[in-house]
């Protein structure tokens, strides 16, 4: 079978791993990671990604869109072809291996901060920079026009609040650690006298996710023509 891999880039050393060992021939295109702060954007660019596969001559047989739901970015995204997406918010699940295990280790602290080896290497500035330069965001700016810039700024500051970390956890990939970035992370968690947590993740549901079979426990399976449909939840997610 031809797929393609249409993956946020913190998953890279995952995806282009298992797309090598894959049963099936993988086509793999990489996006920016922390596009989905601006979620609207990246709905046009998974979109677009998702048209192409659709169109190409390489005539693939499945789509495999390596997002959650990231912000509503994937609410309403289409395709003429079959599409699978995994059953989950964000990739922090997937980089653990299940949602149950994400329920275990995050359940209670759904804010926490964290990292993984993907999120050190492609993390372009940290999270809370990223959040906070907003003054470009089209959001903001619409928000500007429609209430002016001091009621625009004390919203966006409320829906995104800085959060003070108590601590901080990293998600640890057998296999898939390179570079120092679990030490970096406990560098730069200590220099805000942090603590850090290691948490055993695993790679089996990207692997799954990529080999197949689709589990619809797992897995939503897009038939042509429909549409993602947020539910919300904690379990089945999208319908």
């Amino acid at each position: 079978m031809r797929l393609k891999l249409i993956c946020c880039d913190v998953f890279a050393r995952l995806a282009y791993k298992t797309a090598a060992e894959s049963p099936h021939l993988v086509d793999l295109e990489l996006l920016p990671m922390l596009a989905h702060n601006e979620p609207d954007k990246l709905r046009d660019s998974l979109q677009g990604a998702i048209d192409r596969a659709c169109n190409s001559q390489d005539k693939y047989e499945r789509i495999i869109l390596a997002y959650g739901l990231c912000g509503n970015a994937t609410a309403g995204l289409t395709s003429s072809i079959p599409l699978t997406i995994p059953r989950m918010h964000d990739c922090c699940a997937m980089f653990l291996g299940s949602q149950e295990k994400f329920l275990q280790n995050f359940g209670d602290r759904l804010s926490a901060n964290w990292r993984t080896c993907g999120y050190m290497e492609r993390c372009r500035g940290s999270y809370a920079e990223a959040v906070n330069q907003y003054q470009t965001n089209p959001e903001y700016l619409k928000m500007v026009e429609e209430y002016g810039e001091d009621n625009a700024s004390y919203v966006w500051e409320t829906l995104h609040p800085v959060i003070e970390n108590a601590e901080g956890l990293y998600i640890e990939i057998d296999g898939y650690e390179y570079g120092g970035t679990k030490a970096d992370y406990i560098n730069q968690m200590q220099e805000e006298g942090c603590p850090v947590e290691t948490i055993q993740g695993d790679a089996a549901w990207f692997i799954k996710m990529v080999n197949g079979p689709w589990d619809t426990s797992l897995f939503l399976d897009l038939s042509p023509g429909c549409k993602i449909e947020p539910v919300y939840d904690m379990k089945e997610v999208f319908c």
